[in-house]
């Protein structure tokens, strides 16, 4: 639901020595997303790497950034770098336009809405100073739980936190290997959130729809 900042993530860089266009930075992170179906990702060193989720983090920060251009010389530095910026305010905090007004219509509806992600135990606290804690039921972080998207057990926790039966439940993510096999596992209905077109052209029997809001609006129309 919310995603990296792109626009951010290129001034960072630019601020660290040098300088890749935002729309290079978005085709890259749509290369990590797809290598994250294989164990293709990079993985660099850097300090803070021990933390829940960083590890996660940094491979897919570093094959972004290697897949945008950045000198694999480099890539360590820069990457622990943008981390400790992470650390002050998440790199995900790029909100959709729309999104909180969609959320708060379904749950006014009746729906409940829940995150469900692999961070690094402060989604909770992102959410507050993004002013989009109470356009959710549940928020469900991988970093404070203990354990990560695909494995169902996450999913598990939502439902049960929500009181939902997985046949009642639709999930939507934007990473097929993490949210989509995920979703499966657990049973739960599922949609690729692809903005970017990210997974075009790409084979993978499931429903991919432009952004959360209007998947929000579209079922609310549907019950109408």
């Amino acid at each position: 639901m919310i995603f990296l900042d792109h626009a951010r993530l290129a001034r960072e860089v630019r601020a660290l020595g040098h300088t890749i266009p935002e729309a290079a930075l978005v085709t890259a992170e749509g290369h990590a997303k797809r290598l994250s179906e294989s164990g293709g990702l990079v993985d660099v060193p850097f300090v803070g790497r021990e933390r829940p989720g960083a590890a996660s983090w940094g491979r897919t920060i570093a094959t972004t950034l290697a897949h945008a251009g950045l000198p694999e010389s480099e890539l360590s530095r820069v990457v622990g770098a943008l981390w400790e910026s992470h650390l002050d305010l998440n790199l995900w905090s790029a909100v959709p336009a729309g999104l909180v007004e969609a959320l708060a219509a379904f749950r006014s509806a009746g729906g409940k809405v829940a995150i469900v992600s692999n961070s690094e135990g402060m989604l909770d606290s992102l959410f507050t100073r993004l002013g989009l804690r109470a356009s959710f039921d549940v928020v469900a972080d991988s970093g404070v739980l203990g354990v990560e998207k695909p494995d169902p057990r996450i999913f598990e926790h939502v439902l049960h936190a929500c009181g939902a039966s997985p046949e009642r439940a639709l999930h939507l993510g934007d990473i097929f290997a993490t949210d989509v096999l995920g979703a499966r596992a657990a049973g739960i209905r599922h949609a690729l959130i692809d903005p970017h077109g990210h997974y075009e052209g790409r084979h993978l029997e499931v429903p991919r729809v432009p952004d959360v809001a209007r998947t929000c609006h579209a079922i609310l129309a549907a019950r109408a």
